[in-house]
């Protein structure tokens, strides 16, 4: 048996002391953050985070190597509840956010990203649910830039309008919960919350309360980029592989329409029609729709041959 290390000694409690203020002093949420190069944003989210209706909480910061000005506008915020840590290594968003969770103390965690704004009662509203319901978690409404705003083909749109997506930039858990599922799996690198989500609900529902609102900004996307998300088909695969049919895959196609348009080329004139044109940057994007599908199928046919898995 190893030597301890340190011994407690008895010692008597003074009858005057407060315990109640010491409850006040440990947090019971703790909202946990994985930013980089958000330095567009990131005052306008902390002041949203700052402004709550509920106080008691902590904001624990992991900033996974940001190039820009993040670090210095969040350590301009002066609140003993901010814990800023900097990755002394690119990580990625899963290996960073399990850091963030080591450095929770709260009972809840609440999770949100460096370029959104949430609603002044964004944890009152999560902690509602939360305490009354029988639940392991909550997810929230993300508005895509407003709650009227139409989107048109270039915009990269993240939005959450009737739940069951759980999106990590708005959604809360019990820590007991997140620790019993292991965390977020670090082969992710993409889908990684819904991945969480499917296995917490092993231990209980997650409900959806359209009152827990955030809105995520306007993103356009560039060519290349617009090119570079087919690679995000490889973490379907994955998702496959652990849930089966509950990935939302029918028979085993993924994307059947993508498919088609791949073997005959024509019906890519279709998103002329499917999706709203309506500036420079949208028709911009038209030419590369042929290469965006060719690269996501190359994707997801090295992914299903390297994890083993049939999908066309």
């Amino acid at each position: 048996m190893k030597r301890a290390l340190f011994q407690i000694e008895e010692c008597a409690i003074p009858e005057e002391f407060d315990f109640e203020s010491l409850k006040e002093m440990v947090p019971s949420v703790s909202i946990v953050m994985t930013v980089r190069n958000v330095e567009k944003y990131i005052a306008d989210c902390m002041m949203s985070i700052l402004d709550q209706t509920f106080n008691n909480f902590e904001i624990v910061i992991i900033d996974d190597m940001s190039d820009d000005n993040t670090k210095n506008i969040i350590e301009k915020f002066d609140d003993k509840r901010i814990k800023y840590f900097k990755n002394i290594k690119w990580l990625g968003i899963p290996s960073s956010r399990n850091k963030g969770l080591n450095y929770a103390t709260g009972e809840y965690i609440f999770f949100t990203d460096g370029d959104c704004i949430v609603s002044k009662n964004w944890i009152e509203e999560g902690l509602k649910y939360l305490k009354d319901s029988n639940c392991v978690g909550v997810e929230g409404r993300i508005y895509y830039v407003s709650d009227d705003y139409e989107p048109s083909f270039s915009d990269h749109v993240t939005e959450n309008r009737y739940g069951g997506h759980f999106m990590t930039g708005n959604v809360a858990y019990k820590k007991s919960v997140i620790e019993c599922v292991g965390g977020f799996d670090e082969r992710y690198t993409y889908l990684e919350d819904r991945d969480l989500a499917l296995r917490a609900m092993k231990f209980g529902k997650i409900v959806f309360n359209p009152e827990m609102i955030v809105y995520h900004p306007k993103n356009t996307l560039k060519p290349r980029q617009f090119v570079q998300v087919g690679k995000r088909i490889r973490n379907w695969v994955l998702l496959y592989k652990k849930f089966g049919e509950k990935t939302s895959f029918l028979w085993r196609i993924v994307r059947p329409f993508n498919l088609m348009a791949i073997i005959f080329p024509p019906l890519i004139f279709v998103s002329l029609f499917r999706n709203r044109y309506k500036n420079k940057e949208d028709f911009v994007l038209f030419p590369f729709i042929y290469l965006k599908l060719i690269y996501e199928r190359l994707n997801l046919w090295d992914m299903c041959i390297k994890e083993r898995v049939f999908l066309i």
